[in-house]
C-alpha cells in the first residue's frame, strides 16, 4: 500500500507535501510526486488534505517503509501541519 498521484486532476497546490510527516512527497514540474517510496507511510495525511482528491492508495510492488523514519516525527507538528492544509467550512467560519 502506497500514495500514488493522478497528475491529470493535480493542481499544483503542495498541501499533500507540506501535509506529508514524512517528506516522500515533492513537488515536480508543478505537480505533486511521490520522491521516496521507503518513506511513504501509506497512511494518507496527504490525502486527506487534497483539494481535487488527487492523491489515492495503491496496492503495488514497492521499497519497504524505512520505519526508523517514525522516530524522527514530532507528532505535534504533524497535527499542525494537517490543521494547517485541512480546514474544513465549520472550522473556518469559527477563525
Amino acid at each position: 500500500m502506497i500514495i500514488a498521484v493522478n497528475t491529470e486532476t493535480c493542481i499544483g497546490c503542495g498541501r499533500c507535501v507540506e501535509s506529508c510527516p514524512t517528506n516522500a512527497l515533492d513537488m515536480i514540474d508543478g505537480k505533486a510526486a511521490l520522491i521516496d517510496e521507503r518513506a511513504c507511510d501509506g497512511f494518507g495525511s496527504c490525502i486527506a488534505v487534497c483539494p481535487t482528491h488527487s492523491l489515492y492508495i495503491e496496492e503495488r510492488e514497492a521499497e519497504p517503509f524505512d520505519w526508523s523514519i517514525l522516530e524522527r516525527i514530532d507528532f505535534d507538528v504533524f497535527i499542525d501541519k494537517l490543521y494547517k492544509h485541512y480546514k474544513p467550512a465549520e472550522l473556518e467560519e469559527k477563525q
